[in-house]
């Protein structure tokens, strides 16, 4: 059944316990289909209700999920044009109209992928830890989920929902400010810089990674090499 009414309560704080496995199945939704369930419910719901402006930003932050498998969503969009709803911007401009404030339209992306280091060929790692926590470099394995990193325009370097930043001797997975999607890096000439120490990223002893002065040398330059995820080979 539908109706109802949606409260906007910025200030509501909601648990949720996550499973160490599933213990039931997704029917058809998953039948056949690539893509991990997670990406494949977001792209649903943003695919059904996002208007074109907003889908992109969804896109930005997960690049892989232009590749899932969503399905068949007419049923979805029918009901929603029978409905009569209203677009998803007079959502965001009558309802969450402060949503902006806290978290800002994303600059688009200018490099996606695995960040490969050319002088021994490693990839910059989250080793799968959580933010807050001092990060590495491993042997490369493709776009994994703790490989696939994002440059955008205002030199914010992101992975998953978390970003990248760095102090002189350590480089560190953090939880991105609220109400900035800027950054302090700058990607030039194959070399990352950080903006406010003007020293580039570089592979450290026993795979860590570190600043140092920038220079021509090929442990101090990167490439961003972005691959399939495996399940959209």
């Amino acid at each position: 059944d539908l109706g109802g009414s949606i409260l906007w309560v910025p200030c509501s704080r909601v648990g949720h316990v996550y499973r160490a496995f599933m213990p039931y199945g997704f029917g058809k939704l998953t039948e056949g289909k690539k893509g991990p369930i997670i990406t494949i419910n977001y792209k649903r719901v943003i695919e059904t209700w996002m208007d074109e402006d907003y889908k992109k930003y969804f896109y930005t932050r997960e690049p892989t999920a232009k590749f899932a498998d969503m399905g068949d969503i007419t049923e979805q969009l029918q009901l929603k044009k029978d409905l009569q709803c209203k677009s998803f911007d007079w959502f965001m401009k009558n309802v969450a109209y402060d949503m902006l404030e806290k978290y800002p339209k994303l600059p688009k992306n200018i490099e996606v992928g695995s960040l490969v280091n050319e002088g021994d060929g490693s990839c910059l790692d989250t080793m799968g830890r959580q933010a807050p926590a001092i990060i590495g470099v491993s042997q490369c394995y493709g776009s994994g989920s703790g490989e696939l990193l994002r440059l955008n325009a205002k030199g914010q370097l992101g992975i998953g929902e978390r970003c990248i930043d760095s102090t002189l001797g350590t480089v560190k997975l953090i939880f991105c400010p609220e109400g900035s999607v800027s950054g302090p890096w700058s990607y030039k000439n194959k070399m990352l810089m950080h903006t406010k120490y003007k020293k580039c990223l570089t592979v450290g002893p026993k795979s860590t990674l570190t600043l140092a002065a920038c220079q021509d040398k090929p442990s101090l330059k990167w490439k961003f090499i972005f691959n399939k995820p495996h399940w959209a080979q």
